[in-house]
């Protein structure tokens, strides 16, 4: 299968989507209420497990929240993307 987007590992995932939303690493992987942080960390749910091939448990752990809780930030964070037309980067393979 063809890659349209190079991918590094999950902490680039983490510099890109932090750079998306404007939020810091701290913020995004210790989570919160605070609207922004959690569409972000949606976003990061999602190309983790679309991009990256993550499990929900692998992405759990990485953000400290139930496995379940991933999947659903996942498929929020489909919707995000769709919604709001994000890009996982403009380099094309």
């Amino acid at each position: 299968m063809d890659r349209k987007y190079m991918l590094r590992d999950f902490q680039w995932l983490v510099e890109r989507v932090t750079g998306l939303f404007g939020l810091t690493s701290k913020e995004l992987l210790t989570g919160g209420k605070q609207r922004k942080t959690v569409t972000a960390r949606s976003v990061l749910c999602y190309w983790a497990t679309r991009e990256l091939g993550m499990s929900a448990v692998a992405i759990s752990k990485r953000l400290n929240i139930a496995a379940s809780t991933a999947s659903e930030s996942a498929a929020r964070g489909l919707r995000i993307v769709e919604e709001q037309g994000f890009k996982l980067s403009d380099e094309v393979i």
